[in-house]
C-alpha cells in the first residue's frame, strides 16, 4: 500500500513539473512578442482582397497633342513658330496636313515675297524656303497686305466665336471683290466642314454659315427613265 502510494506521488509530481514548464515556455514567448516594434501600418494587418481585381477607368479630356486634335491652339503654336523661324513676315496661309501632325505654313515679307515652312510638334521641320512666284504675283499680294486691317490671330478669334464646337484647320488670306478676307474651314464634331470668311478690314464675318455636309457613301448612278407604251387595242371586224 505504501509503495503505491508513493508512486502515485511521485507521477502527480512529474506531471506537475511539466506543466509548469510549458507554461513557463509560453510565456517566455508571449514576452517575446510583446518586445517586437509594432507593424508599419499600427495595426493587424488586414487579409487580401478576394475576388476580381476591377481597374476604373482614367477620366479627362484628351491633350492637345492628340492625333485629330488639330485646332485653334495647334493652329497658333505652329503659326507663331513660322513666324518666329522667318523674322518680319507675317502669316498669309496654314493649312493641317497628316490629321494635323503637321502644319503647312505660307508667310510673306511686305514687298510679296513668299516663303513656304511645315511645322510639326510647335516646330519647324522644314523651311523656311522661298516660293517662285512672277513679278504680277507678288505685286497682288503686296497690295493685298497693305489692306489687311484685321491679322490672322484677330480672325482666328472671330472665327472660334463664331463657330466654338469646331475646329479651325485651314486659314487664308484671299482676295474677294478687291478686298482682302481671311478664309477658313472648320470642322464640326460631325464630321461637317463649314466655312467661315472673315473681311481683313472690318473684322466682321460675312460668311458664317455655309457647311458642306459629310460624306457618307458614294452616290448611286440613276439611269433614263424607260417610258413605257401602252399596248393599243385591235378592234375584231364585224362581217
Amino acid at each position: 500500500m505504501n509503495k503505491t502510494l508513493t508512486g502515485v506521488l511521485a507521477g502527480a509530481a512529474l506531471l506537475t513539473g511539466a506543466c509548469g514548464g510549458q507554461a513557463a515556455h509560453e510565456a517566455q514567448g508571449i514576452e517575446r512578442l510583446a518586445a517586437q516594434p509594432p507593424s508599419p501600418t499600427g495595426g493587424v494587418p488586414s487579409a487580401p482582397p478576394t475576388g476580381p481585381m476591377v481597374s476604373t477607368p482614367a477620366t479627362g479630356s484628351p491633350t492637345a497633342g492628340t492625333p485629330g486634335a488639330a485646332g485653334a491652339d495647334d493652329l497658333k503654336r505652329a503659326a507663331q513658330a513660322a513666324l518666329a523661324a522667318a523674322s518680319g513676315a507675317t502669316l498669309v496661309s496654314i493649312e493641317s496636313e497628316e490629321n494635323g501632325k503637321r502644319w503647312e505654313v505660307q508667310v510673306a515679307d511686305r514687298d510679296g515675297t513668299e516663303r513656304r515652312l511645315d511645322v510639326a510638334d510647335g516646330k519647324v521641320v522644314s523651311g523656311p524656303s522661298l516660293e517662285d512666284d512672277d513679278p504680277e504675283d507678288m505685286a497682288e499680294l503686296k497690295n493685298l497686305l497693305s489692306a489687311v486691317k484685321v491679322d490672322w490671330t484677330q480672325a482666328l478669334d472671330k472665327i472660334t466665336a463664331t463657330v466654338p464646337e469646331g475646329r479651325v484647320t485651314e486659314l487664308n488670306l484671299d482676295s474677294e471683290h478687291g478686298k482682302p478676307v481671311w478664309e477658313a474651314d472648320v470642322i464640326l464634331p460631325n464630321g461637317t466642314k463649314q466655312e467661315v470668311a472673315i473681311d481683313a478690314v472690318t473684322g466682321e464675318a460675312t460668311n458664317p454659315g455655309s457647311a458642306t455636309p459629310a460624306v457618307t457613301g458614294t452616290p448611286t448612278e440613276t439611269g433614263t427613265p424607260t417610258t413605257t407604251e401602252t399596248p393599243t387595242t385591235t378592234e375584231t371586224p364585224t362581217g
